[in-house]
Parts: structure tokens; C-alpha cells; sequence
């Protein structure tokens, strides 16, 4: 996850972190899950906006704000130099 993450993905992810045990690697999400709404106006003016609230069971907002990270990592520029994936590799650190 980061923060290119947003929309069906992040719904997915919630879904995922439902999985007793699923755990989250990354870096905080787009918030931009939910449901949107096209409005058309007159002199072919158009608007978009979110028709349904996402939230977590406990009433946790995720729009805007993203969705829970168990343990954030973040590439960084000396790991992408050499051609690593150093979140897929904490993740999997994880698992051993």
C-alpha cells in the first residue's frame, strides 16, 4: 500500500485486514475509497463527489484520511537505486 493506493483498492485492502492475522505493509493510503456521483449542470458543467461514507466497524472515517497501516515502510532512494523492493521485502520478512 501507499499512496498511490486509493478507491477499490483500499475498500479491498479493508476487506482483506477483516482475514484474522492479515496484516498491512506500506505507507499510508489515497482516502479516496467510496462511491462518487457525477452531477451535470447547465452550460455542460459538470461535478463529482462521494455518495457514501466509508468507515471501519468501529466508525473510523477512511476517506480522506486513508486506511490503517500495520507497519509503515517506505521505499527509499538508495533501495530503488539498487533495484530492491524494500516494502515487498519487510513483508516477507514478516512471514519467516
Amino acid at each position: 500500500m501507499n499512496e498511490s493506493t486509493q478507491s477499490a483498492a483500499e475498500f479491498v485492502t479493508m476487506h482483506l485486514q477483516s482475514i484474522p492475522g492479515a496484516i498491512t505493509v506500506g505507507s499510508q493510503t489515497a482516502g479516496a475509497d467510496g462511491d462518487i456521483v457525477k452531477v451535470m449542470m447547465p452550460g455542460d458543467l459538470s461535478f463529482y463527489f462521494s455518495s457514501i461514507k466509508v468507515l471501519y466497524p468501529d466508525g473510523t472515517d477512511t476517506q480522506r484520511v486513508g486506511v490503517r497501516i500495520d507497519y509503515e515502510v517506505k521505499p527509499t532512494i538508495e533501495g530503488v537505486k539498487n533495484g530492491r523492493d524494500e516494502v515487498l521485502e519487510y513483508a516477507l520478512s514478516l512471514v519467516d
